[in-house]
């Protein structure tokens, strides 16, 4: 943190999951130490640099040089608390701190001077560096960095981060990559802060998850550490940079339908796909290698083409009265036809749509990022009424009765009143809610990030039973019969009884399933991160079947009559035969499709991350038309009696005729 003379030092976030350190409001157990004190009759402490849950860190005068003024950085951390065995963790990540940071030889990691222990208070000498960390230069600036010196710094970082990964016997993975841990010295170069989390890594070998919500990757939720695990945070540093977008503000893993040209037009599409490569999904379509990044950041600075000013030559066009995203020269896609009187209405909110619409009686329901839950009405998209919670929504909205259910990315789930939009009850959870209810007035399903899968009274709100998974609950769970099935980004399928919240059965998939299980006669079809497609026996989740796309799959797979359709972060929409698994067809419709399809007659409509929804032919994958908004489409359309309902990340609602 930034000290009133501007010197900063190592940050103090504790060996603590993502999911908890924000909600950490543990009283202090320590004093903090006052200007004047010394330890160990050597360092005079000056004042406080920044002050963390389980530690502070001071500026120091190392007095054994009587002749200049050294100064330093002391962390001291507290080991108290009744629970001996927690203790002793602390000491022991102390211990790995100051011994990881001596064994280390680089410029850009601060050096460690000295280390001690004062009546079960461990103290940890460091380096002090002088300058700001890129977060609050950021924050200071309030708009994004330029291209070019973002470049800079991402190849000064890869060689920091390859000399690291290149550590022997084992690769040290830093972790907790992101712009707050990254200190610019006066003379402009970086240093990498706060080694509190690294730790040499040794291949397939699990751990604590560790990390910050928004910059790690999902694999380091799983407890597992990988140097490409780096790389997706550097990717996230880099993004957060470029288009001053805060990724913790926003639905982890989701960099992909906020691609960085969108937020900043000024950055180069050369530039915009390192940065996309760097956070993809899965770990192997990542870039390697820290080399490798270095390498394709250099050759996006040598391939970029610049127009006026420095920046890339774009335009606008329009194709039948809709206007087009901005695209490079030379990139028109002139196939692509958008009808103007396709569009009956739309209905703009306060910020993007990312969930699915629901319908029930002439309204439209429908959440968004601006925080609020909609009601549309479906003739004209005028807003009956909208409630508002404390964060976005992104949960698809359960019609039950007289009330409209939905979760929160502020941790709860709301039952509002469909006549005047008002709250009847509110369930909180521990972890934002980002998967949709299901059920009936008997009950309802809802998942949470916390990792808990809850049953709840659609009356009341009161809780029946809760069912705990290892990682968080972003699938919609599917009943079928007596059962629930639905998916954790643990690597698992459940299936639950659904009175009882007891286990039945539930099968390793090793990938996390975000995406919602599909099922039709006895066959359970699930799409997940490892970019395979599976069907699963329904009684006993016994493994029938599978088939690989090319990417990651956090979309739901549509069954009608014994075909599955499933999108994938490929692009490209499959057709898959329910029974033997065999492709029926695939065609590539988009840059990414992490979009639910939905299907109407012999029509498949699905959205892109290219902000395309596309209607294609059900029995061959031909496109027979498409629509082009403004914005990424993320969630299925809704097609009722009249219209063809989908938001885009945008921020609108948008019905079209249904007509063909």
């Amino acid at each position: 943190m930034p000290s009133p003379s501007g010197n900063v030092v190592a940050k103090i976030d504790d060996e603590t999951p993502p999911s908890s350190r924000r909600s950490q409001t543990s009283p202090r157990p320590h004093q903090i130490l006052k200007s004047g004190v010394v330890l160990e009759r050597r360092y005079r402490i000056q004042e406080v640099l920044g002050v963390g849950g389980m530690s502070t860190v001071y500026k120091a005068r190392d007095l054994r040089f009587t002749g200049v003024e050294r100064l330093c950085a002391i962390k001291e951390m507290f080991n108290v608390g009744d629970d001996q065995r927690l203790r002793q963790i602390r000491l022991t990540n102390f211990q790995r701190e100051a011994a990881l940071l001596a064994t280390l030889t680089h410029p850009a990691i601060p050096r460690i001077y000295d280390f001690f222990e004062i009546s079960g208070t461990i103290y940890l000498v460091l380096e002090l560096i002088p300058g700001n960390d890129l977060e609050t230069m950021l924050t200071n600036r309030r708009q994004p960095f330029a291209e070019d010196l973002i470049v800079q710094w991402a190849t000064s970082l890869c060689d920091v981060l390859e000399y690291l990964h290149e550590q022997k016997p084992e690769p040290i993975i830093f972790r907790d990559l992101k712009p707050s841990s990254i200190m610019l010295r006066q003379d402009q170069s970086l240093v990498l802060v706060d080694f509190g989390i690294a730790r040499g890594f040794a291949p397939s070998q699990k751990g604590t998850m560790i990390g910050t919500e928004g910059y790690a990757p999902p694999e380091q939720y799983r407890g597992v550490a990988d140097s490409r695990g780096d790389i997706y945070a550097l990717g996230a540093t880099m993004h957060h940079l470029a288009t001053a977008s805060d990724p913790r503000s926003e639905t982890p893993f989701t960099f992909a339908q906020r691609p960085p040209r969108r937020l900043n037009p000024l950055l180069s599409p050369e530039f915009e796909q390192v940065i996309l490569r760097c956070v993809a999904y899965s770990a192997g379509d990542r870039f390697a290698t820290a080399a490798e990044l270095r390498d394709a950041l250099r050759g996006s600075v040598n391939q970029t083409h610049r127009g006026p000013m420095g920046t890339e030559a774009t335009h606008r066009t329009s194709v039948g009265g809709s206007a087009l995203l901005a695209v490079p020269k030379g990139e028109e896609r002139p196939w692509v036809t958008s009808e103007s009187d396709r569009l009956d209405w739309s209905m703009t909110s306060g910020d993007e749509i990312r969930g699915s619409a629901s319908q029930a009686g002439g309204a439209v329901y429908i959440g968004s990022y601006d925080q609020c839950l909609y009601a549309i009405d479906e003739t004209d998209g005028s807003v009956r009424w909208r409630f508002r919670a404390q964060r976005g929504i992104v949960s698809r909205p359960l019609v039950v009765g007289d009330q409209v259910i939905a979760g929160s990315e502020d941790h709860n789930v709301y039952a509002v009143s469909r006549q005047n939009g008002r709250a009847t009850w509110s369930f909180r959870t521990t972890m934002p809610v980002r998967s949709s209810a299901v059920g009936d007035i008997r009950g309802v399903l809802i998942g949470s990030d916390d990792g808990f899968m809850y049953r709840l009274d659609p009356i009341k709100g009161a809780l029946a039973w809760r069912y705990r998974t290892w990682g968080p609950v972003r699938s919609t769970a599917v009943i079928v019969g007596a059962t629930a099935v639905f998916g954790s980004d643990d690597g698992y399928v459940y299936c639950l009884e659904l009175d009882s919240g007891q286990l039945k059965w539930r099968r390793q998939i090793g990938a996390a399933v975000m995406a919602s299980v599909a099922v039709a006669d006895g066959v359970l079809v699930v799409g997940a991160s490892d970019g395979v497609i599976r069907g699963l026996d329904r009684d006993g989740g016994s493994l029938m079947w599978t088939m690989a796309t090319g990417k990651a799959i956090v979309a739901s797979p549509v069954i009608v009559d014994q075909t599955a359709y499933v999108g994938s972060a490929d692009g490209s929409l499959y057709a898959v035969g329910l029974v033997t698994g065999e492709l029926v067809w695939k065609q590539p419709l988009a840059r990414q499709i992490t979009a639910t399809p939905a299907v109407d007659g012999e029509i498949v409509y699905v959205g892109g991350t290219d902000g395309e929804l596309v209607a294609v032919g059900r029995n061959d994958g031909a496109a027979k038309w498409r629509y082009r908004v403004d914005g990424p489409i993320v969630s299925r359309p809704l097609v009722t009696a009249d219209h063809i309902i989908f938001g885009s990340l945008d921020g609108k609602l948008y019905a079209l005729h249904r007509s063909s």
